[in-house]
């Protein structure tokens, strides 16, 4: 591998190691921003269903759920017991599944918490928090399909524009090595030439002031 091959390399690696730093970066700082706003969508879902919580005419609590603001998304909903039994609204069609984490937040021995699930196949943002009666906990969750599909938009773009910086870079590095490079490909000609004609009156033109250019 010649000189100006590896410098080509260095430079290329160098640009690379920046891109993809950059690139991951951007991701997750793009992820964060999405998964914040699902996060405090379901925040503000909590007032309306809490006030909600309500007991049969045997003692036994259910969910009487109003429909989300301004026709939003209203998720999936249930009350989780101490027990780790789930409750739902007669309407539901799906159960969360109860970790043992919101068993003890129902048991009043955790707090709230944020954290992803899949049930059915989908991928779900659940928010899990006491409510004001002993041995519950409420369960609100929203899909992340349209979060994680633009997540996935981002990632094939921070790709691409990977790619083209990188392919940017080399072709750049190989720019600069030539001109870095050209006063030692001049000397190395000259040398060359004196090893072949002995004609050591051979000189060498140097048109700048660099160390390279010096000794050329």
């Amino acid at each position: 591998m010649t000189f100006r091959t590896r410098l080509t390399l260095i430079v290329a690696l160098a640009v690379a190691v920046a891109v993809a730093g950059a690139s991951a970066i951007t991701y997750v700082l793009v992820r964060g921003e999405l998964r914040d706003r699902v996060d405090d969508a379901l925040r503000e879902r909590v007032g309306s269903v809490r006030l909600r919580v309500v007991t049969d005419q045997d003692g036994d609590p259910f969910l009487d759920l109003p429909p989300a603001p301004f026709g939003g998304a209203e998720g999936i909903t249930q009350l989780v017991t101490s027990a780790g039994e789930a409750i739902q609204s007669p309407e539901a069609s799906v159960v969360l599944p109860v970790s043992e984490r919101a068993r003890l937040t129902a048991a009043g021995k955790r707090g709230s918490f944020f954290a992803d699930a899949t049930v059915a196949g989908a991928h779900l943002r659940v928010y899990t928090l006491p409510v004001d009666r002993p041995g519950l906990a409420l369960q609100i969750a929203r899909p992340l399909d349209e979060v994680d599909a633009a997540l996935e938009r981002i990632r094939r773009l921070l790709v691409l524009i990977a790619a083209a910086g990188i392919a940017l870079a080399a072709g750049l590095g190989l720019v600069v090595s030539r001109a870095v490079l050209a006063p030692v490909q001049r000397l190395t000609r000259a040398a060359e030439d004196v090893t072949e004609t002995r004609d050591l009156s051979r000189r060498i033109d140097g048109d700048g002031s660099d160390e390279l250019s010096r000794l050329a």
